[in-house]
């Protein structure tokens, strides 16, 4: 057992972590530079790559290339050069002339932040969008809004994770649904609201772990059932009565279902883990996999641990958010998509044999790189022959290993973005004074934007049907946080069609509370409340759900 570095907890390292580390260490001139076993536990070396990643707080300012006004992650105030995303792709500006060589009286991370500083960064991370300026991290998107982390999608609004989808609003992980709102870590649901871990499911309100589902309402843990209340069967014509007493929704009639809905749960015996179609794997919503431990939303991956939204990966560890194609023979990436041979990289997207760089596009061979595209053998954004590349690179790690870099993430001081404005705010919360304790950065926006955000709270009505035209026009007040927001066109088109009404939680409050309502993505051990068998999953043994394994759960499903 090993001792993390930074929460002191006993972690393992077990013998396969050895040889994957010895099988995925660089060559270079025909020697191995070993990497070494990890300082930090696994929530600890996630947490770091979190704090690098910044989704959807999103700022007005001005292009430091044309003065443009453009969206981007980055904060006005902040110092780095920001390009528009045209700009940042264009050939007005060349990566290799803030190239310098590197400087063996400093350590590597001091050369990297003044890199960092000095060449210009995308904006936001989008490709091939219709309409969809303000979103992030989004692939092949039309006319959606606010989603990050969204592949292939059309009409779609204030999510996480939304792949194959159409005419969702507030989605976290779901992938191939339609005409859903509220959902969560959910596949092929059709006409679905405030439903999570579903799969084929239509026309059901407020349902969880139900499979090929449809016309239910309040049910949990179903599998082939339609017209259900609160897990009972109805004829179509009660079921048809008992949804229409309900409606118009309004937010206290859903606040009032999901504590019944609350009850209904406490006495079900809940799943281990949603791992589907895998063998030998560990984790949840783990789907067609082999081999993998401690995963987390992925799919179609082999003999990986430690990795998070990360499908189609092959021999990995310490991964997070690869969509849509994977990692492979990969070691503590962040953002990294179809790589192969690479460590310690964020948002390096195709390329392969990559080392301690950041934003860099169709790559190879290259190491402390920043904002680099096609490039071969270049070191701080210095080009270099395949011979000098070969040679240098092993001084540098040597040098690395001195100063007790080598093998770990990017340090945290390099994140260009404040702890609280990333994804390990989301999911391992502090207060600024235990993010500055720990050494990482936080971020304060200017005193004036708060003073804006005041303002008397504009009265919405309870029902759908009541809302008026003009509340586009309105800026609304946040119940929960007191903070400005507003509802578009496009969404009360949505909300009207579906009957729902209009949310009173601004976009962010509503993703925190999506969030809540999930298990952390974190495994404990535990007993089978059945037959005590032992179980990985992620109900902290302190809950007090009833917590089936696998083969206990399905006989009592089936």
């Amino acid at each position: 057992m090993a001792t993390c570095k930074q929460c002191s907890a006993a972690f393992e390292i077990t013998p396969n972590d050895l040889v994957f580390y010895d099988t995925v260490s660089p060559v270079f001139n025909g020697k191995k530079e070993q990497i070494p076993p990890p300082v930090f536990c696994p929530d600890c070396r996630f947490r770091r790559r979190l704090a690098f990643r910044n989704d959807l707080n999103l700022y007005h300012r001005k292009s430091d290339l044309s003065g443009k006004q453009i969206v981007s992650i980055y904060a006005p105030d902040k110092p780095y050069k920001v390009y528009d995303q045209e700009e940042f792709w264009s050939d007005r500006w060349d990566e290799l002339s803030y190239g310098r060589p590197f400087d063996f009286n400093e350590t590597f991370s001091e050369q990297f932040a003044a890199l960092g500083l000095a060449v210009p960064h995308q904006s936001l991370f989008t490709t091939n969008e219709q309409n969809s300026y303000y979103t992030n991290h989004s692939l092949n998107c039309r006319d959606c809004y606010l989603v990050a982390g969204i592949t292939n999608a059309e009409n779609c609004l204030y999510g996480r994770f939304v792949i194959d989808s159409k005419d969702v609003v507030d989605g976290l992980s779901l992938y191939s649904c339609e005409w859903c709102y509220e959902g969560i870590a959910s596949q092929q649901c059709y006409q679905c609201f405030h439903f999570m871990n579903c799969r084929n499911c239509t026309d059901c309100l407020m349902v969880e772990d139900c499979q090929s589902c449809k016309n239910c309402f309040l049910c949990f843990g179903l599998q082939n059932k339609e017209y259900c209340f609160l897990n009972k069967p109805l004829s179509k014509e009660e079921y048809e009565k008992r949804l229409a007493e309900l409606r118009p929704f309004t937010p206290e009639k859903m606040r009032l279902l999901r504590e019944k809905f609350e009850e209904l749960k406490k006495p079900l015996p809940h799943r281990a883990a949603h791992t589907l179609g895998s063998e030998d794997c560990t984790g949840d919503m783990v789907f067609n996999s082999k081999n993998c431990k401690y995963t987390f939303d992925c799919t179609a991956c082999e003999d990986c641990t430690y990795l998070w939204n990360s499908p189609k990966s092959k021999y990995s560890q310490d991964g997070n958010y690869t969509a849509p194609d994977g990692i492979e023979f990969s070691f503590n990436v962040g953002s990294t998509v179809g790589g192969q041979r690479t460590m310690g990289t964020f948002l390096c997207w195709y390329g392969s044999d990559n080392y301690y760089s950041r934003e860099i596009h169709h790559c190879q061979n290259v190491f402390g790189c920043i904002s680099m595209r096609r490039k071969k053998y270049c070191i701080l954004n210095k080009q270099y022959t395949k011979e000098e590349y070969e040679a240098l690179v092993p001084r540098i790690i040597e040098h690395m290993r001195k100063t007790g870099e080598w093998g770990d993430y990017l340090q945290p001081h390099l994140s260009y973005m404040g702890y609280n404005e990333t994804l390990a705010q989301e999911n391992f919360p502090l207060t600024e004074e235990e993010a500055k304790k720990q050494g990482w950065n936080w971020y304060n926006e200017p005193q004036e934007k708060k003073e804006s955000y005041k303002g008397p709270p504009v009265p919405v009505p309870a029902a759908i049907r009541d809302v008026p035209d003009d509340i586009c026009d309105r800026i609304l007040i946040c119940e929960s946080t007191g903070r400005p927001f507003k509802i578009i066109p496009q969404e009360l088109k949505f909300y009207r069609t579906m009957g729902l009404p209009v949310p009173r939680r601004c976009p962010d409050q509503r993703h925190a509370d999506r969030m809540a309502l999930r298990n952390p993505r974190k495994l404990w051990q535990r007993n089978c409340a059945r037959c005590n068998a032992a179980i990985s999953t992620n109900y902290a043994p302190e809950r007090p759900e009833i917590v089936y394994c696998e083969s206990c759960y399905l006989k009592m499903v089936y």
